[in-house]
């Protein structure tokens, strides 16, 4: 075989070769970029967050999206049961608990039983016992939540013992209160002993 000949066989092979490392090349360089921009995004996106962390803990009224992630989420549940806004707290329970952060969901669910807790004092201190109960219980249904999911919290443990002992649970026995059932016999206000009293009472 001469050597134009080898050439000429040789040439395609060289071409295609070329051609594939180009493309293998080109394929790395834009996997490397898209990588790069991901890289960017979350480095955004965690700047966001801090600053909107620092600015709640500053006392800034800032507004917190759920794609803004569990931390800055928490953190505007603290600003708002800090201030009394429980309600608008309870609504980001939600988001926090999707998030899979466990630890982060039960510091959640105690800040708002805290805050239920806090607001059951203050009704108690203008002997408001109508108005406390119902925090004392949403209080211990937070604390029992955050539980679930951190069974061996000693500050959880105590609160909900605390707030246990406000508000006493008692056990359901089906019967709703002053409803009575409706196949339910009079009780009798005579004894069972046979024979009919007779004499004087």
């Amino acid at each position: 075989m001469t050597a134009i000949t080898l050439r000429r066989a040789i040439g395609p092979v060289l071409v295609v070769r070329g051609w594939l490392v180009g493309t293998v090349l080109v394929l790395v360089a834009l996997i490397g970029l898209g990588l790069a921009l991901a890289d960017l995004a979350f480095v955004v996106e965690q700047k966001r967050a801090n600053q909107l962390i620092r600015d709640l803990a500053a006392g800034r009224d800032v507004a917190v999206e759920p794609g803004d992630g569990a931390e800055a989420l928490y953190a505007r549940v603290r600003f708002l049961t800090e201030r009394g806004f429980v309600d608008e707290a309870e609504a980001l329970i939600e988001p926090i608990v999707a998030s899979g952060k466990t630890s982060l969901a039960a510091a959640t669910y105690q800040s708002v039983g805290n805050a239920r807790l806090l607001l059951a004092f203050e009704a108690g201190e203008r002997q408001d016992v109508d108005g406390a109960v119902p925090q004392v219980t949403l209080a211990k249904d937070a604390y029992r939540r955050a539980l679930t999911l951190t069974p061996d919290d000693f500050d959880l443990k105590v609160n909900l013992d605390l707030a246990s002992r406000l508000v006493r649970d008692f056990p359901d026995n089906g019967e709703g209160e002053g409803e009575e059932e409706p196949d339910a016999k009079p009780k009798n206000l005579w004894t069972e002993l046979p024979g009919v009293p007779e004499g004087l009472p």
